[in-house]
């Protein structure tokens, strides 16, 4: 009703359960009105101390990506601060909910800048809310966030395989094909995922880092692991 009423991009902010370093961050104000809040900022994923420091404040939220609002409001806004995004997919009327909207979209969509809703419009509009929720939301598009939300054994392990033997291993996600035994002793806080041709053992605590060591064995092997 909100974003109907009123000229207003509005997103949902999760209420952060963990420093997590791996998720964005909403600076938001906490004197809203019937539970919509100004949004200050929308922040990078910090590092750990920078995230402590977010949850002791209680100003920010976990930006979980989910919109809402009014069809006239985000066309505007389009037009206003992306306005080549908008005028390369508004250059053919009455073209949407007819036979060649895929033919066109195909061959206009790949000509638009390669920018997030969040560069192009969010961070730049003077409009946003965000509605504080607690609805057990979570990226699982992380092994720490995988782990936080399974089922995990006695000692706090998540374990998806039935060929694998622990001991002396907590706090950790272990992940093997079908068929390979593992056998593991000695670890706490780690991810173990062995998929494909790739075996990963890494630190939990440091799992952003992932990502620029899987941009490395790119490099460095080039079209021999993928």
């Amino acid at each position: 009703a909100y974003t109907a009423e009123n000229e207003a991009l509005v997103t949902l902010g999760i209420s952060p359960t963990r420093p997590d370093t791996g998720y964005g961050y909403i600076h938001f104000e906490k004197n809203g009105q019937n539970g919509i809040h100004k949004v200050f900022s929308f922040r990078e994923k910090p590092d750990l101390e920078t995230a402590k420091s977010y949850l002791a404040t209680g100003d920010y939220l976990w930006n979980a990506g989910i919109f809402i609002w009014s069809t006239k409001t985000i066309l505007k806004s389009f037009g206003e601060l992306a306005p080549e995004i908008h005028r390369l997919l508004n250059a053919s009327t009455g073209v949407y909910n007819s036979a060649s909207e895929a033919t066109f979209i195909e061959e206009n969509y790949p000509k638009t800048p390669n920018i997030s809703i969040d560069y192009a419009i969010l961070e730049k509009s003077p409009n946003v809310f965000t509605i504080p929720a607690d609805m057990g939301w979570s990226d699982l598009g992380t092994w720490v966030s995988l782990h936080e939300e399974s089922h995990k054994d006695m000692n706090g392990n998540v374990v998806q395989s039935n060929t694998t033997l622990l001991s002396n291993t907590s706090n950790s996600l272990v992940r093997l094909p079908e068929g390979k035994l593992g056998v593991i002793d000695g670890l706490e806080d780690y991810i173990v995922v062995d998929e494909g041709n790739v075996l990963l053992i890494f630190p939990k605590a440091k799992e952003q880092a992932i990502k620029s060591v899987t941009t490395e064995v790119q490099k460095k092997w080039e079209g021999k692991f993928s």
